[in-house]
């Protein structure tokens, strides 16, 4: 797969206008989200890296800023903690570089799980709005907070998954159409 090629840079374009919607959308299951694959989907398929990383993370402060705007929660306590998240995930993509459907499932399922524990260690370990620990910090309250987390997982494990999914498969099929298209050009100008 070309990194830089037209087909990867449609691909990353429609992720990020799927990332930013879904953020934006009041969606009945709560965290469902394109974000997590589309960390995943720059760090495999973005070059230089630096921009790779830059657009998961641009996405997120503009939806954070919008959520900020519209209901004073963008920013909250832990938010640091979720950004580096993304970088993580990032990362992940970045040495992983899922090729195939189950290798993009794989990376979905450890974007998931790299999320939860960051993000969740930063809501245990930081004060939210008013300076208020939501959980006492010791071991137990920590495991109180990653179990009062599981519900919203859910929709993050479904959307991290099954996007990456969906990203990795475009990219395939596009990627495949248009060497499709290239073969069957060369063929017909060698037989001219």
């Amino acid at each position: 797969m070309n990194p830089m090629n037209k087909t990867s840079w449609l691909v990353v374009t429609a992720a990020c206008v799927i990332a930013v919607s879904l953020r934006l959308m009041a969606l009945p299951w709560i965290n469902f989200s394109a974000m997590g694959a589309l960390a995943i989907l720059c760090g495999a398929a973005v070059r230089p890296a630096w921009l790779g990383l830059l657009i998961p993370l641009s996405c997120r402060v503009l939806t954070d800023c919008v959520i900020e705007s519209r209901t004073g929660y963008g920013f909250y306590g832990s938010w640091m903690f979720d950004y580096a998240a993304y970088v993580a995930i990032f990362a992940i993509g970045r040495s992983l570089r899922p090729s195939n459907m189950l290798s993009a499932f794989g990376t979905g399922v450890m974007a998931t799980a790299a999320f939860f524990v960051i993000s969740n260690f930063g809501v245990w370990c930081m004060p939210q709005d008013g300076g208020q620990f939501l959980y006492p910090r010791t071991l137990a309250g920590l495991a109180t907070c990653f179990t009062k987390a599981i519900p919203f997982a859910r929709g993050t494990l479904a959307g991290d998954v099954g996007f990456s999914v969906v990203f990795f498969g475009a990219l395939q099929m596009l990627a495949a159409t248009s060497t499709s298209k290239a073969t069957a050009a060369k063929t017909a100008s060698a037989e001219v």
